[in-house]
């Protein structure tokens, strides 16, 4: 059996809005993991015989303050687990949570020697544009959306300017590399053209395609890449709430009603599962 999976949520999540209690994360009701960020796989992949557990990081915070929240989670996890390694699979900003982490406590807890396997989905490694964009026209806000109690420090961790120079340290990079011999770094991509993007996301599309081509409407495939060496393939016809099984009307571009989306990308989620150390 695979070590454990910690599915690692995103910078901003949804579901906080109707998922506020903390049971609801690691829920037995099946019915109730339909509400989740993940929708339905961690059932699903309960069901294929996997332990899964959700990650629960705060709301739009910094990566540094999700990243030690994400090392808190996995702790709990393998203590709760009684496991030596877990696999994580990371969707959005939570891959960057993920390498921050790591990263963090190479020194500390060691949180690398128990990590199996990293696999990122839609992560923007490179950043976004799309942060970029909203930061040149808006740089209040963050400041602004504190006052009214919303928090959005973590904005700024995905323009390509701040995630350029985190992947341009060298000590980042010669701990990647290192390792690399310990954990298997995957990465994958989703990719949508515009007709088929939910319309409140058309706008965001534009703006990364405009600057890095394909993309998922948050996150282009070249972030998403990470290296080369790590990149697995694409989910095709995916824009970022595709990928976490969430159907928008836009999806009948394809002809695709809400089941065959949600059997497509839980396929894609158990076939990544079914691969982990």
């Amino acid at each position: 059996m695979p070590f454990p999976i910690v599915l690692a949520h995103g910078l901003c999540r949804f579901d906080v809005l109707w998922n506020t209690a903390p049971r609801v994360d690691n829920t037995d009701d099946a019915a109730l993991d339909e509400l989740h960020y993940f929708r339905g796989v961690r059932t699903m992949l309960r069901r294929r015989g996997h332990r899964v557990y959700h990650s629960r990081v705060a709301f739009a915070a910094s990566v540094e303050a999700r990243a030690e929240q994400l090392a808190t989670n996995l702790q709990r996890v393998l203590d709760e687990a009684r496991a030596p390694q877990v696999n994580v699979i990371a969707h959005g900003t939570g891959g960057l949570d993920a390498r921050h982490m790591l990263f963090n406590d190479r020194t500390r807890g060691r949180l690398h020697e128990r990590v199996a396997s990293l696999t990122t989905i839609s992560t923007p490694h490179e950043g976004s544009p799309f942060a970029d964009w909203g930061l040149d026209r808006f740089p209040e806000l963050p400041a602004a959306l504190r006052a009214v109690l919303v928090n959005i420090e973590g904005l700024p961790d995905l323009t390509t300017a701040v995630c350029r120079d985190f992947n341009k340290r060298p000590e980042v990079q010669a701990f990647e590399d290192a390792c690399q011999t310990t954990i298997r770094f995957q990465t994958y991509a989703g990719r949508q053209p515009r007709p088929a993007v939910i319309p409140l996301l058309q706008p965001a599309f534009e703006i990364v395609e405009a600057a890095e081509g394909e993309n998922d409407d948050l996150v282009s495939v070249r972030s998403a890449r990470w290296r080369d060496g790590y990149f697995k393939g694409f989910l095709e016809n995916a824009d970022h709430l595709n990928e976490l099984v969430h159907w928008d009307a836009n999806q009948l571009v394809w002809g695709e009603a809400a089941s065959a989306l949600r059997a497509r990308v839980h396929a894609f989620y158990a076939a990544i599962a079914a691969d982990l150390p």
